[in-house]
C-alpha cells in the first residue's frame, strides 16, 4: 500500500472522528469535507490518533502533535482578529514555521513565504505588492520590518498571541504564495493553484521512499518550495519533523544520529558541505534516503556522496512554478551520471524546439512539463511560457532513450563564443572533477572578438595551482569550451537554496 493511500485513509478517519471529538464542530467537519486532506486536517487527525507523538523536534526541544494542533488553533483564532489581508511568514527552520503555516491556513488567510535573507527595502516592496497586513517573524528580523506598514507577530512565541478557541475552520481555502529565488532579478510572487493539494504531489510521494511515521530532517529553508514540501509531507504522514534554525554540517550529522533520522532533505551546496565535514568513522546507516533538489546536482558530487555513504541519494528536479518534473533514483545517478531522472506518475516531460515541435531523444531543446501542481501565475499578472498544457521550465536539456532527463542549463545562461554554444554545466562538471575543486561556476563575459568568452570561478581546497587547472581543462575540454579567465574565490555568491548568482559573478569578470 502506498503512502498516498495511507494519507487518504488518515483524512477519512479524521472525518469519522467528528462523531466524538468535541473540537470538531459541525462547521469544522464541513470545512474538512469541503477542502479535502489539507495539512490542517491531517495534522488534526494525527493529534487525535497519536497525541503524544513528536511532531517537531528543534533547537528548543519537542512539540507533540496535540501541542502543535492546539497551539495552531489558538494562533489562528488570534490572527482572525487582526486586520484583513495576506499574512507573510519570515522564519528560519524551527517550530514557529509549521505552527504559523497551520494557523494561517486555519484562519482562511493567504500566506506569503518570505526569504529570510531579503533586506528591509525588498521586504517593504514585497509587503506592498502582496498586500500584506500581518507578518509572523522571528524576533531577529524585527529591525528589518521597522517602517513596513504591517502588524508583526513574533514567531518565537506565537502561542502567546492568543488564548482564544478556534470555533470553526474557514469558509475559504487558504492559498500560498512562494517567492522565486531571484537569480535573474527581484523575487516574484508565485501563486499556487487554488486546488493544489497542500500536502504535495502524489507522484513525488510514491517516487521517493517516504513512509508514514518517518523521522525527517529538513535542512533546506522552509520558505522555499523544496523545504516546504518536505515539511508538509512529514506532518501529513504523521512523521516527526526535525529542524535546525541554521544549517551546520556537524550539527546535522549529530542530529541524524541522536534522532534516528530516516530521511534528509537538502540542496546540493549542503550536500557538498556535509561531505567536507564527514568524519571517517561517521555512521549514518539508519538513513533510508537523502533527497536533494533546489539546484543542479552534478554527477561528480552525486558519485562522491554515493561512494562515501551508499546508494540512498535521490535527486529531484522542478521549480516553484512547475512543481516536480523528474526524480532520479540512486540507480539513475550511478548508471547515468548527471541525469535528473525521469517523470514520476502524473507528470509528463517533453523537449521542444524554438517552433514548439518535439525533438528526438538526445537532441537539446527547451524543457517543458505538465502536471496537476503547476502554479497559477505570478502575482504581477505574468506567467511562464505555455504550450497547451505544458509549461516551460526555463531550462535547456534533452531526454535519453530511457526517458531520463539531462539539464544543460538555463536558456538565458547559454554562452555563445565565436559561434559555438557552450553550456556552463559542461565546463563546471569538468572543473569539479579535479580533486582539489569543491565548487565551480561559469559565466559568459563580453568579448569584442568572440562575442563572449568563458570566465570560470572556483572554490578549492588549499594547494590548487591555477596553471595546473588550466592544463586540466586543456586535456578535457574542446578549445572553445576552455575558460579564458580562472578566478579563485572563498565562496560562490548563492541564494539560500544554493543557486549561483551568475549576475554577481559577471560583475567580477568585467
Amino acid at each position: 500500500m502506498s503512502v498516498v493511500s495511507d494519507i487518504h485513509r488518515l483524512a477519512a478517519r479524521s472525518v469519522r472522528f467528528a462523531a466524538w471529538d468535541p473540537l470538531l464542530t459541525g462547521a469544522r467537519t464541513a470545512g474538512l469535507v469541503r477542502w479535502g486532506p489539507t495539512l490542517s486536517a491531517l495534522v488534526h487527525a494525527s493529534a487525535l490518533r497519536w497525541p503524544s507523538r513528536p511532531a517537531v523536534i528543534d533547537d528548543d526541544g519537542t512539540l507533540t502533535y496535540r501541542q502543535l494542533d492546539q497551539q495552531a488553533d489558538r494562533l489562528a483564532a488570534g490572527l482572525r482578529k487582526l486586520p484583513d489581508g495576506a499574512i507573510g511568514l519570515l522564519c528560519r527552520n524551527h517550530r514557529g514555521f509549521p505552527l504559523a503555516q497551520l494557523a494561517i491556513e486555519r484562519s482562511g488567510r493567504n500566506a506569503v513565504m518570505l526569504n529570510t535573507s531579503l533586506p528591509a527595502s525588498q521586504l517593504a516592496q514585497i509587503a506592498q505588492r502582496e498586500e500584506l497586513a500581518v507578518v509572523i517573524a522571528d524576533d531577529e528580523f524585527a529591525d528589518r520590518l521597522n517602517g513596513v506598514p504591517v502588524q508583526v507577530v513574533s514567531a518565537d512565541d506565537p502561542g502567546a498571541h492568543s488564548r482564544a478557541t478556534l470555533a470553526a475552520w474557514p469558509r475559504r481555502r487558504s492559498r500560498v504564495v512562494m517567492l522565486t529565488s531571484g537569480t535573474t532579478g527581484p523575487p516574484k510572487g508565485a501563486r499556487q493553484a487554488e486546488q493544489r493539494p497542500s500536502i504535495g504531489d502524489a507522484g513525488l510521494l510514491d517516487a521517493l521512499p517516504i513512509r508514514m511515521n518517518d523521522t525527517t530532517l529538513v535542512a533546506s529553508p522552509l520558505f522555499h518550495a523544496w523545504g516546504l514540501a518536505h515539511c508538509n509531507i512529514a506532518l501529513a504522514t504523521g512523521s516527526t519533523l526535525v529542524l535546525q534554525r541554521t544549517f551546520d554540517p556537524g550539527a546535522t550529522f549529530r542530529s541524524i544520529a541522536s534522532n534516528d533520522v530516516s530521511l534528509v532533505a537538502v540542496v546540493p551546496v549542503m550536500l557538498s558541505r556535509l561531505l567536507a565535514a564527514a568524519h571517517p568513522l561517521l555512521d549514518v546507516a539508519g538513513l533510508r534516503a537523502v533527497v536533494c533538489s533546489g539546484n543542479v546536482l552534478s554527477g561528480t558530487l552525486a558519485n562522491r556522496w554515493i561512494e562515501r555513504f551508499g546508494p540512498h541519494l535521490y535527486n529531484v528536479y522542478g521549480s516553484t512554478e512547475t512543481a516536480i518534473a523528474t526524480v532520479a533514483t540512486p540507480q539513475d545517478l550511478v548508471n547515468a551520471p548527471g541525469t535528473v531522472g525521469s517523470a514520476p506518475a502524473g507528470v509528463t516531460v517533453v523537449i521542444l524546439d524554438d517552433q514548439n515541435n518535439p525533438v528526438a531523444p538526445g537532441t537539446i531543446g527547451r524543457v517543458f512539463t505538465s502536471n496537476s501542481m503547476q502554479f497559477d501565475g505570478y502575482t504581477d499578472g505574468t506567467s511562464r511560457t505555455r504550450v497547451g498544457s505544458f509549461m516551460a521550465t526555463g531550462d535547456l536539456g534533452y531526454l535519453d532513450l530511457f526517458g531520463r532527463l539531462f539539464v544543460d542549463g538555463r536558456e538565458n545562461d547559454l554562452i555563445v563564443t565565436g559561434g559555438e554554444n557552450v553550456f556552463p554545466s559542461q565546463v563546471e562538471e569538468v572543473l569539479e572533477q579535479h580533486p582539489l575543486v569543491r565548487q565551480a561556476a561559469v559565466v559568459g563575459s563580453p568579448d569584442d572578438e568572440f562575442g563572449q568568452c568563458i570566465a570560470a570561478f572556483v572554490v578549492a581546497e588549499p594547494g590548487l595551482d591555477l596553471d595546473e587547472l588550466n592544463d586540466w581543462c586543456h586535456d578535457l575540454l574542446a578549445p572553445f569550451q576552455r575558460p579564458r579567465d580562472l578566478t579563485l574565490l572563498d565562496e560562490l555568491p548563492m541564494t539560500t537554496t544554493g543557486k549561483v548568482l551568475r549576475r554577481s559573478l559577471l560583475t567580477i569578470s568585467l
